[in-house]
């Protein structure tokens, strides 16, 4: 993923894409919305087992407060 990130920003520092770029931002930005549409699914699973109890909510928070404050 690193190197993909570095690629994008070569690829978009002039504000432009040329032919030889094209390819390689077209399969960054696939990439990209594959890891947005998992990140959606995941949050939507964790949405659900909040929901129905087999996530503790309360523990859960505390959980997430925690990591917050790093």
């Amino acid at each position: 993923m690193n190197k993909q990130k570095e690629r994008l920003i070569e690829i978009t520092a002039d504000g432009a894409i040329s032919e030889d770029e094209l390819a390689d931002f077209i399969f960054i930005q696939h990439e990209l919305e594959r890891i947005s549409i998992t990140v959606e699914t995941l949050q939507l699973w964790a949405e659900r087992m909040l929901a129905t109890g087999a996530i503790d909510a309360q523990q859960y928070q505390a959980y997430k407060e925690k990591l917050e404050k790093r």
